[in-house]
C-alpha cells in the first residue's frame, strides 16, 4: 500500500476519532473503542506495518538530529513517525476525557484542551494538567 494513501487514511480516522470524542455526550461509552481499537490496534498496527515496510530502506537512526532527519527521508519511516503522534495524542486525549470526568472538570473545558492535544500533543497535556491542578487544588494523580 502507498504511504501517502496510508497517511490520508490514518489522518482521516484520527480526525474522525477526535470529533467523536469531543461530540459524544457519553464519552465513557466511546473511550474504550477509541483507545483500544483506534489508538492501539489500528494506529499501533499501522505504525508497526509502516516500520516493517521501511526496514532496510533507510539510512539514519535516533542518535542525533541529523540521523533522525536522514531516517525520515524514507516515506515509510516518516509515516510511522506521524502515526506514532496520532496514536499517542489520541490515547492522551481519551485519558484527559476520562480523568477530567473523574476530577469534575466540565467537558466544555476539555474542548480547547483536546484541540491543543490533537494539534500539539504535549502542549495540550500540559494545559490539561494545569487545569486539573487548578480545579482540584492538588498536585498529583
Amino acid at each position: 500500500m502507498n504511504p501517502s494513501l496510508m497517511f490520508t487514511i490514518a489522518n482521516s480516522i484520527a480526525l474522525l476519532s477526535w470529533i467523536v470524542l469531543i461530540l459524544t455526550p457519553n464519552q465513557n461509552k466511546v473511550i474504550p473503542y477509541l483507545r483500544v481499537l483506534i489508538s492501539g490496534l489500528f494506529l499501533g498496527g499501522l505504525y508497526i506495518f509502516s516500520l516493517s515496510l521501511g526496514f532496510g530502506k533507510a539510512e539514519g537512526n535516533f542518535s542525533s538530529l541529523e540521523s533522525v532527519r536522514s531516517l525520515f527521508t524514507n516515506d515509510e519511516f516518516l509515516l510511522a513517525g506521524w502515526v506514532h503522534y496520532l496514536s499517542f495524542d489520541l490515547f492522551i486525549g481519551t485519558w484527559e476525557a476520562e480523568d477530567g470526568k473523574l476530577n469534575g472538570i466540565h467537558r466544555l473545558y476539555l474542548v480547547p484542551i483536546h484541540f491543543l492535544t490533537f494539534y500539539y500533543g504535549p502542549a495540550g497535556l500540559v494545559l490539561y494538567l494545569v487545569v486539573k491542578v487548578i480545579k482540584t487544588k492538588r498536585f498529583g494523580f
